[in-house]
């Protein structure tokens, strides 16, 4: 009976409040990234103590603080939401539904309707070029669309029409109408808040930085999370996502660089990513997954070259961090020559 007792003591003892005790990183960042909110609303409306006393101070404020906002929002929804959307950070239902009402709106979204977004449509229906409305349009010769396209069009003009069509035809459950109802008035509710202290405080460090969350920070992560040559869904190999080894990078970005993994696997805790990895490398060498050695903002950077932004994309899909060399048959260049070989030969019929 001692025994027992004492290893009982020794197991580590569970949160009252969370799922995983690493997931109070979670709730803190969206706390902080909240008071950041709060610090650049009253520096602005105190402008006697903040020195923001003219249009050109004001203006220097809103462009840098808007951007640093916007960093911030992005990766608090679209890394951070994230992970509670797969795997919720609280143990009440209850407190997790509401804290992730007030996860969102500082980076421009109803809980729900990203939950949507992401999880129904996106991971449901990866890389389906009609359902998958998540990601980059596709060209005739299936690759994606310019970066700075997707950027700019994606985040809201793309994404109302296609949460309005899904939630009429309640894609998803019955209740769905229901429930996008409940949290875009829940949504409204609080994100106009700035907008009635002071119209040109909330247009510039509120919507400025929603676009820079959206736009900036989660498009063009959305882009090189998925960016390959070809249309790659139905090949060998895990070609629906990119794996991004930066230490750095994942340090700071809640592990989302993990990609492949976390599409393989997506109840896999985020703080398990990295050991998780280890367990498939071997796996992903066999099969040629593309695993880069830097993060997404590099990979972005090679992206939107101006006037090289096809370069950049194909620089970016031929790379692959050493040790993980794809064998010449999965090399993105070689089997597209091997497709437009295959199409230019003249078709045979069989008969019996």
């Amino acid at each position: 009976m001692a025994a027992v007792a004492e290893g009982t003591r020794a197991r580590p003892r569970r949160s009252r409040i969370f799922s995983h005790p690493a997931d109070v990183h979670c709730a803190s960042y969206n706390v902080i990234v909240l008071l950041c909110y709060g610090t650049a609303f009253w520096l602005w409306l105190h402008p006697e103590t903040s020195g923001l006393d003219g249009w050109q101070a004001r203006l220097a404020f809103v462009l840098g603080a808007g951007f640093l906002l916007g960093w911030i929002s992005g990766v608090n929804v679209g890394v951070n939401f994230h992970n509670h959307t797969h795997r919720p950070i609280f143990r009440s239902p209850a407190l997790g539904r509401w804290f992730g009402h007030v996860w969102t709106f500082s980076g421009g979204w109803p809980a729900y309707y990203w939950y949507h977004s992401h999880v129904v449509v996106h991971h449901a229906n990866l890389l389906h070029e009609q359902r998958d409305w998540t990601l980059p349009r596709r060209r005739a010769d299936g690759r994606f669309e310019n970066i700075y396209t997707y950027v700019l069009l994606h985040w809201p003009w793309r994404y109302v029409p296609h949460l309005v069509r899904d939630f009429s035809l309640r894609r998803g459950g019955p209740w769905v109408r229901r429930r996008a109802l409940k949290d875009g008035l829940i949504f409204l509710a609080l994100w106009s808040i700035p907008w009635f202290i002071d119209p040109w405080m909330a247009l510039g460090l509120w919507l400025f930085p929603q676009w820079i969350a959206n736009g900036v920070i989660m498009g063009s992560g959305m882009y090189v999370q998925h960016a390959m040559s070809e249309g790659l869904a139905d090949g060998p190999g895990h070609y629906h996502s990119n794996t991004f080894l930066s230490r750095f990078f994942n340090l700071t970005m809640f592990n989302i660089g993990y990609h492949v993994e976390h599409h393989e696997y997506p109840q896999v805790h985020w703080s398990a990513l990295p050991r998780f990895h280890k367990k498939l490398r071997e796996r992903f060498v066999r099969e040629g997954v593309h695993v880069v050695p830097y993060g997404y903002y590099h990979a972005a950077h090679k992206c939107t070259r101006p006037f090289q932004t096809e370069d950049g994309f194909s620089e970016f899909v031929g790379d692959q961090a050493r040790g993980y060399e794809r064998p010449l048959e999965l090399v993105p260049a070689r089997r597209a020559a091997r497709a437009l070989t295959d199409s230019e030969a003249p078709a045979t019929h069989l008969t019996g």
